[in-house]
């Protein structure tokens, strides 16, 4: 039987993914451009949904160690990114990174989505 934490992270992944998916299925109306303020909340949930999934890996490191290093690796990168564009625009550092298109961003999304979901699955 699953967890609260592992349906948590299940829900927490549906709702990133689909953050991600309806911009690029075209329904972007509802939550407007990435420069706007709900853009910039938007880097907020990309940047914790990372530390969320390096908090979800440790648990998977226990039952499956590949998973839960490709996990990893993927938050990693995640909330490194969402680190960096939060802190540049805060003027905290001086670089940014270029290739941030709102449609990585929405790939990102997506990618941490379904390793959340796969975390509750995983994780037993």
């Amino acid at each position: 039987m699953h967890s609260v934490r592992h349906w948590l992270s299940f829900f927490a992944g549906v709702i990133i993914f689909l953050l991600g998916l309806f911009p690029l299925i075209g329904k972007e109306a509802w939550l407007g451009p990435v420069n706007s303020v709900l853009g910039n909340v938007l880097v907020y949930i990309l940047a914790f949904g990372g530390l969320y999934i390096i908090v979800d890996s440790f648990f998977e490191f226990t039952f499956h160690s590949g998973i839960g290093i490709t996990t990893l690796l993927v938050g990693l990168v995640v909330f490194g990114l969402g680190l960096v564009v939060i802190l540049s625009s805060m003027n905290v550092i001086s670089f940014s990174v270029p290739f941030l298109s709102p449609i990585v961003y929405y790939i990102l999304f997506m990618l941490e989505g379904l390793f959340l979901m796969l975390g509750c699955f995983i994780m037993d």
